[in-house]
């Protein structure tokens, strides 16, 4: 029995790097999941791979979207609700970068990088918060970047998602209170 047995979390962008270790550990710890990314191949391999890691049966299901995309957003939401009876956590983990010096900084890359690291957490949030207020309990984590106060060159896309995101985390938080919702946002560097 692990720290998360009987717990159900959403994780996004949780086919590699820091999602991949996140699923590891969640699967580890004893929790079923829905695991989302853009590549179905890449979910389908984290998934024999989560069920490889975890202790016993866990029952772990994909989606494969982009989660700056309303309709790909609410369908994950409709195919966790199908598979689960409640939503423990949501991890909020999908990222871009795409960037260059502002002057040179195309509006598309611009849009991408908002629309994945900003907007989708923003309805992924919101999505948790309608199922997580009437169970009384919930927890999101929002996994931001040390680039939201440590900018660096050619990241005006990036660093101006990951401060939004700390400011998103901080309302959530906030509004979440009162339902025993928390929400806190950790901040890798390199």
């Amino acid at each position: 029995m692990g720290k998360l047995t009987g717990k159900t979390a959403i994780i996004t962008g949780g086919s590699k790097g820091i999602g991949r270790g996140i699923v590891l550990a969640f699967v580890r710890a004893g929790c079923d999941l829905l695991i989302t990314s853009r590549n179905q191949t890449e979910l389908e391999k984290m998934a024999n791979e989560a069920r490889e890691a975890a202790s016993h049966d866990l029952q772990i299901v994909t989606h494969a979207g982009d989660i700056g995309c309303h309709d790909s957003v609410t369908a994950m939401f409709d195919i966790f609700q199908e598979n689960f009876v409640k939503l423990d956590l949501l991890v909020n983990n999908a990222g871009a970068f795409n960037g260059g010096p502002i002057d040179q900084c195309s509006l598309e890359d611009w849009d991408h990088v908002i629309k994945t690291n900003l907007r989708g957490p923003f309805m992924c949030t919101q999505q948790a918060m309608r199922i997580m207020k009437p169970q009384g309990v919930g927890r999101i984590i929002n996994v931001g970047s040390i680039s939201a106060t440590r900018v660096r060159h050619n990241s005006a896309p990036y660093s101006s998602s990951k401060f939004g995101l700390a400011g998103l985390t901080q309302v959530t938080a906030l509004e979440g209170r009162d339902f025993g919702i928390t929400c806190c946002g950790l901040q890798p560097g390199n």
